[in-house]
């Protein structure tokens, strides 16, 4: 599916030429071009890529669902990513109809700053069937990774995914920098991927998790 083309000139970081496929539980996505158009010399930050979607008739008010997502890394001004290909995990989201959107955003230090979006003009459908079968899977897959870490909080990482930068960065007894990787990194897409941090393990995630819901 490919993507409608927004103003290349309202942002100093854009997205050309964008398109996805969807194959289970991977998504494809093809950028013909991201580019840096800031003076020559000048970096950019860490930059993400996010799909995301936002339901039906919902004008873009409501929280967008990450479906996929990953980092680049930075980009020098005057420099382009030409020709990207990311086979990235990909997170249905439940049955119904979703404009799904590929954003571009940019790490300033404290969080992600929107950069440019690529909207696709035809909407995703998803079926109560097809909806449930990757959630049946990932269960399956991730059970015995959740009993093995014993945190008690197997659907905890997405209250790390969800709450606002402040209110992580407030959780106390773990050391910020390891709060700010988390913040970095994320969404993440399993309990699993979180302990993969470094500094994070069972017992700091649960203290983590158990903080963010008690706020």
């Amino acid at each position: 599916m490919n993507a409608d083309n927004l103003d290349a000139g309202a942002t100093a970081l854009t997205l050309q030429g964008c398109a996805y496929r969807i194959e289970h539980d991977r998504v494809v996505l093809s950028i013909q071009c991201i580019s840096n158009h800031r003076n020559s010399g000048n970096i950019s930050g860490t930059l993400r890529l996010q799909l995301c979607a936002y339901p039906k008739g919902s004008e873009h008010e409501a929280e967008p669902m990450v479906l996929a997502s990953t980092t680049l890394g930075e980009l020098s001004g005057q420099h382009v990513i030409n020709n990207g290909l990311y086979d990235l995990l990909f997170q249905s989201p439940p049955a119904g109809l979703w404009q799904l959107v590929l954003q571009l955003s940019e790490w300033d230090g404290m969080d992600y700053i929107s950069c440019d979006d690529a909207y696709f003009p035809v909407l995703y459908h998803v079926t109560a069937e097809n909806a449930h079968s990757p959630d049946t899977t990932a269960k399956k897959e991730t059970s015995p990774d959740v009993k093995k870490n014993a945190t008690g909080c197997s659907d905890g990482y997405l209250a790390i995914n969800q709450c606002k930068v402040k209110a992580l960065l407030k959780v106390k007894g773990i050391p910020k920098k390891v709060l700010e990787k988390l913040i970095k990194e994320r969404p993440f897409p399993s309990e699993r991927a979180v302990l993969n941090v470094k500094g994070v393990g069972p017992v700091k995630l649960k203290r983590i998790i158990d903080q963010l819901t008690n706020q």
